[in-house]
């Protein structure tokens, strides 16, 4: 074949092309459009939002993004932090930041169907498990900021709650069951902390600051110590001044 015939030919197909893309193109659309109906009620019944996510973005119209919901008349925003409900298996209900905030119309009923991209942290209960001895220095407040993402149904968030540094936690006057703070982050692969090497360790037993235990400072050196690792009572501090035993 030559270069003129290889032309001709390829033009002819072109052309048959076009005559038949009307019908074509219905028939896809069609396809499409049942395929988007079976697969995303299939996807949500599964929970499988990854891929209902996917398919829904392949139809125009199905998939809408939102910077916002609204939760028990509160409107959340993107980048809250908000309390989602874990179920009846679990005492704790689950933490995270709202990355995305989507909607998908299923084809058939046009309902909504309303997913959260979040951010998840990780509870003092759940790293305590690798790592008993944190529990010592780790608050009950304190949470663990990690890199996993997931969807969830709106409908499962509560409500907001505040996240703190340690350092503006500590110098709250009241705390309230929704407010957390954060210093270190959570490999949730390794299942270890991140960034402990640099938080400043307190007392003789050598620990980060957990402000939910009380300590007493030393008059001389000014270091902190745990009550319990002097020998200390609450109820034995008086104005009286106290010495470490680096110190007497």
């Amino acid at each position: 074949m030559n270069y003129s015939h290889w032309i001709k030919k390829a033009m002819k197909k072109k052309y048959k092309q076009k005559k038949e893309s009307p019908t074509s193109s219905t028939i896809t659309k069609k396809q499409i459009s049942k395929q988007s109906m079976i697969s995303i009620r299939e996807l949500y019944k599964a929970q499988k939002w990854e891929q209902l996510i996917k398919i829904a973005k392949q139809t125009k119209g199905l998939f809408e993004e939102y910077d916002c919901i609204k939760v028990q008349k509160k409107v959340i925003k993107l980048g809250e932090s908000v309390l989602i409900n874990s179920g009846d298996a679990h005492d704790e209900d689950y933490i995270g930041t709202i990355k995305q905030i989507i909607s998908i119309k299923e084809p058939t009923t046009l309902k909504l169907i309303c997913l959260c991209r979040v951010q998840w942290y990780m509870r003092k209960s759940e790293v305590i498990k690798s790592h008993p001895k944190s529990n010592e220095w780790v608050s009950d407040q304190e949470l663990f900021q990690t890199k996993h993402e997931d969807y969830i149904l709106a409908q499962t968030v509560i409500h907001s709650c505040q996240i703190f540094t340690c350092k503006e936690f500590i110098d709250l006057d009241e705390i309230e069951s929704t407010i957390y703070f954060n210093r270190l982050s959570w490999d949730m692969e390794k299942k270890q902390f991140q960034g402990l090497e640099k938080l400043q360790k307190f007392c003789s037993c050598q620990q980060p600051v957990n402000p939910d235990r009380k300590y007493v400072q030393c008059d001389s050196c000014h270091q902190w110590y745990h009550l319990e690792c002097v020998g200390y009572q609450e109820r034995e501090l008086d104005d009286s001044d106290f010495f470490c035993k680096i110190c007497l």
